[in-house]
């Protein structure tokens, strides 16, 4: 932790240093950037990469229609002389009247009078014929020597600029004037001045559209050509100086200097040509000439008016002014894009800052890459704008991107020193730490010099690998005690490390040593260079881990087995049965049986669980020599120890003919408890006395079952033997039970009844009442319903209670029933009493709901709350004679607790139990019901009517009311009431009705 804050602190203070960096170089530069103006060699830089983007560019064509009449090599030789003399001139110009061309402009200044004054004369007269011919004049920006500034004669201060606006002190400032004879110049159409600025290297990147001389502002030769060639008028034009020259739809931008950029097309020879000589000896057919802009000037080698180009190294002077010509016209005027001053200010500042960062906050070459993308995206940009005739000044901008790359680079390399530094003094406190560890660990210890190749091993590392120290082989020595394959893997971990693949070397060793596995954990990591460079020293440590590893391996096998008997569990039990059906697939020859010991509980309680476990293990020895057995035979047989007193023992082969296990297995396994189990209590001290050994004699259960039977896989199989077991118990003990499927159908039926009774409970509107009226026999007068119950299931339609009350009292569920039938019967005494009903409604109470003495009281009382105002008189509780009997004086008790609460109490299907007369008494019932099996053999003799007058004569005894049940024709009913029975129930009145039509029969009544 300390180490990474500490490298992080070294980091941010790296990081500031380059900011700083980044800061200065961007401010000097911003300096240098509003002084450039008076460095040469700064401007000499950003021409340079103005040239280079040019020859990137390529090569333009020239739009404007103009035409060399170039004195070449071929004219000087013919001529003598460069420049024509005055005569050669005239005749030129008489040759050119009959083309007609758009304007013409001589590059050569005609300063002295001609020998011969009437070449002047003829000269001039030619100029006036033709009324299209401009004139050069210079305006050096140096005198030479013996020169002096002259006054502009009248043709020369006529050609300055009539109209501008901007600061005149910022242009440059002619010092003398160079111009023509005053008769040529006053002949001339316009005049323009052809002075040039040249750069330390020669070259002229700039043309001077206006020039600063005694208080004036005058064109250049180009500007006055390029608007002669559009006809326009001199007068109409305007200069803003340092943005524009405005001359009617002529538009020049400038710079803030007031100059044009040129934009140069290509190499020499880029314009239409025709050679002086030829046009003067009349070999040049006037058509080509017609309506074309013509410029008569020098191209010869040794004219010496050349000029160095982004192209070449010597472009004409002519051709230099054409160039400047065709840039006005075709509007390819280079200039500065807007905002170009911020733009330019934004690179100096932020070329340095994104320099600085990324090499103080990235890798070295991803620094080189990020700042080589960040040069091509824009030079893209940059050859993107001169397309577009926009350029930038880069040179500081560049200028400042490689001061901060240099600087940041040195600033770098201080800090890479730094830090090994600081990897070297870490290095020794380490050795440091590591020599007091290696004397105080108990683990062994390793280190590992990769510089030099050697390895150092701890005396308890070599202890723990067996080794003695003559007996070391570099870093093999940990591979020696190793199997081929562990020492393979042990090579690949330490290579994966090495190169950076893993965090970490953890690689567990396990070999044999004095006969015994050991196990070692070899742990270790590498130091590697700054930046995450290549290994230098990996260190680690030998760990034994034999005692954990021991352990783990015995949790592993006690999570299979069962630690008392030794056998497998359920679970080990379950896999081995998989594997047996997996060997023979598609062969239906397994079997399984299970054995539970009878009554074991009751045998624990009475002699112990140490006893229990002694059994136990006893019988596990047994079962177990069933696998010596088996393999004598050929067979497959696995033994284990399921749940508490439970054993499986699984078998292969088919069933026996007859359908019995093969091996007779199942028999074999009840064989196994015809010898008693010894038990007895060893002394737990020399001077106590051991208790004598016990013979105990046990029995137990064994259900079995096979594949042949219809299990399809390893739980079915286990399900369907213990569904055998569960079967054999209910026998009683010492059964034997093999599976069988109709049973199980049995079962599942019976599940699934369960289940749907579970899910009619919870989900309501399942379970229905249906109410048989209670007729007095008199008069036939209704004195109240038994309500029944009916279940309208989903899918099944109507299920009676006899389909279903007997399993849910098997699995309880009859209580919750009860509770629902209770609560229901209240609510329909609720709705019939706002009709007037004041009879009763008598509900059905199970022998469970007699068991559950609590839960009974509380569903009477929630039944109480039901009733609201409705008296609880009016809901009869019924309970069968043999359930009362069960358990008399409970009964007798629970139904007393009940009557106090107001309900009235019915014994039913009386005379088929076994009363009491000394309990019956005792039991608060207000209805006797006579049975429904006397009802029906009235009409067969004495003996039935005999037994329901005696039914009638005790209850009227008690002060009871006696009630027949299954009334079905009117004999019966004259009959039941000539022998004093008060109530019938039948079908001869009514059957169950629901609850509408039963509201209906009230309704009648």
């Amino acid at each position: 932790m300390h180490l990474s804050h500490a490298t992080h602190s070294r980091r941010w203070h790296q990081t500031g240093w380059q900011l700083l960096l980044a800061l200065g170089v961007g401010l000097l530069c911003l300096l240098l950037w509003t002084e450039r103006a008076q460095w040469p060699l700064l401007q000499r830089l950003d021409r340079l990469l103005l040239d280079t983007q040019l020859q990137l560019r390529g090569p333009l064509q020239p739009q404007a229609p103009i035409t060399l009449l170039a004195v070449d090599d071929r004219s000087l030789q013919a001529l003598g002389r460069i420049v024509p003399d005055r005569a050669q001139l005239a005749r030129a110009l008489e040759q050119l009247a009959q083309a007609r061309p758009r304007v013409i402009a001589l590059d050569a200044l005609l300063l002295a009078p001609a020998a011969n004054p009437a070449d002047d004369e003829s000269l001039a007269a030619a100029m006036r014929q033709l009324g299209t011919v401009l004139l050069p004049y210079a305006l050096p920006a140096e005198l030479e020597a013996g020169e002096q500034a002259i006054e502009p004669g009248d043709a020369v201060l006529g050609s300055a600029f009539t109209r501008y606006a901007g600061d005149a002190e910022s242009l440059l400032q002619a010092r003398t004037l160079r111009q023509p004879l005053p008769l040529l110049a006053s002949a001339a159409a316009g005049l323009g001045h052809v002075s040039v600025q040249r750069g330390v290297d020669g070259a002229v990147p700039f043309d001077l559209p206006v020039l600063a001389y005694q208080g004036e502002l005058y064109p250049s030769l180009a500007l006055r050509l390029a608007g002669a060639a559009r006809g326009l008028a001199w007068a109409q034009a305007r200069a803003q100086l340092g943005e524009a020259v405005l001359w009617q739809d002529l538009t020049l931008p400038l710079d803030a200097l007031s100059r044009q950029w040129i934009n140069y097309y290509g190499p020499a020879g880029r314009f239409d040509q025709i050679s002086f000589i030829d046009l003067l000896e009349g070999r040049v057919a006037p058509e080509r000439l017609r309506d074309r802009i013509l410029l008569l000037g020098s191209t010869a080698l040794g004219a010496g008016d050349a000029f160095p180009s982004p192209f070449d190294g010597g472009l004409p002077g002519v051709e230099r002014l054409a160039t400047s010509v065709d840039n006005l016209l075709s509007q390819r005027v280079l200039r500065h894009p807007p905002l170009a001053a911020l733009m330019e200010m934004g690179l100096l500042m932020g070329l340095p800052l994104l320099v600085c960062l990324s090499l103080a906050r990235l890798g070295l070459w991803r620094a080189y890459a990020l700042q080589a993308g960040l040069l091509l995206a824009l030079g893209l940009g940059l050859q993107w704008g001169l397309v577009r005739h926009h350029v930038l000044d880069l040179g500081l901008p560049l200028l400042s991107l490689v001061l901060a790359s240099l600087g940041a680079i040195f600033i770098r390399g201080l800090g890479e020193q730094a830090r090994r530094r600081q990897a070297l003094l870490a290095l020794r406190e380490s050795e440091q730490r590591y020599a007091l560890a290696a004397r105080g660990a108990n683990d062994g210890l390793w280190d590992w010099d990769l510089v030099h190749g050697s390895v150092y091993f701890s005396p308890r590392c070599l202890a723990l690998l067996g080794l003695g120290a003559d007996e070391v082989q570099g870093m093999d020595t940990l591979g020696q005690p190793l199997s081929p394959a562990a020492r393979d893997s042990l090579q690949a971990a330490i290579d994966a490390h090495l190169q950076g693949r893993s965090l970490q070397l953890h690689q567990v060793l396990q070999f044999e040593q004095g006969g015994q596995q050991r196990w070692l954990l070899l742990k270790g990591s590498a130091i590697r260079e700054p930046g995450g460079g290549r290994a230098l020293r990996m260190a680690g440590s030998l760990s034994d881990i034999s005692e954990p590893q021991r352990l783990q391996q015995q949790l592993s096998h006690d999570a299979l087995h069962d630690r008392l008997s030794g056998l497998p569990n359920r679970t080990a039990f379950r896999a081995q049965l998989a594997q047996m059906m997996s060997l023979a697939p598609g062969r239906r020859e397994l079997g399984l049986l299970m054995l539970g010991l009878d009554e074991f509980r009751s045998f624990n309680e009475i002699h112990g669980p140490l006893a229990g476990d002694e059994v136990l293990r006893q019988l596990a020895r047994r079962l177990r020599q069933a696998e010596g057995v088996a393999r004598a035979q050929g067979q497959g047989l696995l033994v284990a120890r399921l749940s508490g007193d439970e054993f499986g023992l699984a078998f292969s082969g088919p069933l026996e003919p007859g359908g019995g296990a093969p091996g007779r297995w199942p028999a074999w396994a009840m064989q196994q408890l015809a010898a008693p189990f010894e038990i007895g209590v060893a002394a737990e001290s020399a001077a106590a006395e051991a208790l004598p050994v016990q013979q105990v004699p046990l029995q137990a259960c064994v259900g079995w079952a096979h594949l042949a039977q219809g299990p399809g896989d390893v739980d079915e199989l286990l399900a369907a033997a213990e569904a055998a077991l569960a079967r054999a118990k209910s026998q009683g003990p010492g059964h034997l039970h093999a599976f069988d499927a109709a049973e199980q159908l049995v079962e599942h039926s019976r599940r699934w009844m369960r289940e749907q009774i579970e899910r009619a409970l919870q989900d309501g509107g399942q379970f229905q009442l249906h109410y048989q009226p209670f007729i007095r026999l008199s008069d036939r007068r209704l004195l109240g319903f038994e309500a029944l119950i009916r279940w309208q299931h989903p899918e099944r339609g109507l299920i009676m209670p006899g389909d279903f009350i007997p399993v849910a009292e098997a699995s309880g569920q009859i209580a919750a029933i009860g509770r629902w039938t209770l609560l229901e019967a209240a609510a329909q005494l609720q709705r019939w009493a706002a009709r007037g009903f004041l009879g009763e409604i008598a509900v059905n109470v199970s022998g469970v709901q007699l068991e559950r003495e609590e839960e009974l009281m509380r569903d009477a009382r929630d039944t109480l709350a039901a009733l609201g105002e409705v008296p609880a008189r009016q809901l009869k509780l019924e309970v069968t004679e043999s359930m009362a009997m069960a358990n008399p004086t409970r009964s007798a008790e629970l139904l007393r607790q009940l009557s106090q609460m107001g309900f009235k109490l019915s014994i039913d299907d009386f005379g088929t139990g076994y009363s009491s007369l000394a309990y019956l008494h005792r039991f608060p019932f207000d209805t006797l019901k006579v049975d429904r099996s006397f009802v029906m053999r009235l009409a067969a003799g004495q003996e039935a009517q005999e037994i329901v007058r005696t039914i009638v004569g005790l209850a009227l005894a008690l002060g009871k009311q006696t009630l027949a049940e299954g009334v079905e024709d009117e004999a019966q009913a004259q009959l039941l009431a000539a022998l004093g029975v008060q109530v019938g129930q039948g079908w001869l009145f009514a059957k169950a009705l629901p609850e509408e039509q039963a509201t209906a029969w009230l309704d009648r009544a």
